[in-house]
């Protein structure tokens, strides 16, 4: 049976998360939201502390742009193809509710007297104005490489080196190349850069 706490989480979920991103198209699977766009995806994930427990509940948001060249190229190891339903940490791009808010990281709690209304009220406010416009912002391919151009996102070193190799901005892969190439510190990370290089046609 589930504790107050944990039926104040559910609640928080359904009337924060779904009641909103349910009609823009967003499929629920346990505590992640997902939109399939035309070329990327777009996630939320609601992730819980794992230093909490059953009364009291910890979580933030955490959000990830999909990119389905990316993920070909990185995390594709046994050839099935494309996820139907790809998780948070396999996205190219990924941040947080306090880096959208611009403040710092942000959790939020629940235990048994905590008063719901309020936590919905904010997890609506964190869609409504931080998390889906900047969404709006990252809808295409274009409009994503144009925000890893301006911008200094947080995602694996090798993250843009990948993307712009597999969309064919060779000019930017070199730069990215070339900058990943003055790691001397890590003789293993140096041959996976090398390796991406060399499949990229950058080494020459």
């Amino acid at each position: 049976m589930k504790t107050t706490s944990e039926l104040k989480f559910d609640k928080i979920l359904k009337d924060g998360f779904y009641e909103i991103l349910k009609p823009l198209g967003f499929k629920k699977k346990a505590n992640n939201f997902y939109l399939k766009l035309y070329s990327i995806g777009q996630i939320i994930n609601v992730q819980k502390s794992a230093f909490g427990n059953k009364d009291s509940i910890s979580f933030t948001i955490n959000t990830g742009i999909f990119v389905p060249e990316y993920w070909l190229a990185f995390y594709n190891y046994s050839d099935k193809g494309l996820p139907d339903y790809p998780t948070e940490p396999e996205c190219l791009i990924r941040k947080r509710i306090g880096n959208l808010r611009n403040q710092h990281d942000t959790w939020y709690y629940i235990k048994e007297r905590t008063e719901e209304q309020q936590l919905i009220a904010e997890m609506r406010k964190n869609l409504t104005d931080f998390i889906l416009p900047y969404f709006d912002r990252m809808n295409s391919t274009e409009k994503m490489l144009q925000e890893l151009d301006n911008s200094d996102m947080m995602m694996t070193p090798l993250g843009k080196l990948i993307v712009y190799g597999e969309l064919k901005k060779f000019d930017k892969a070199r730069r990215e190349y070339e900058g990943l190439l003055k790691n001397k510190e890590n003789p293993h990370f140096l041959m996976t850069v090398k390796e991406y290089g060399q499949k990229y046609g950058l080494d020459k």
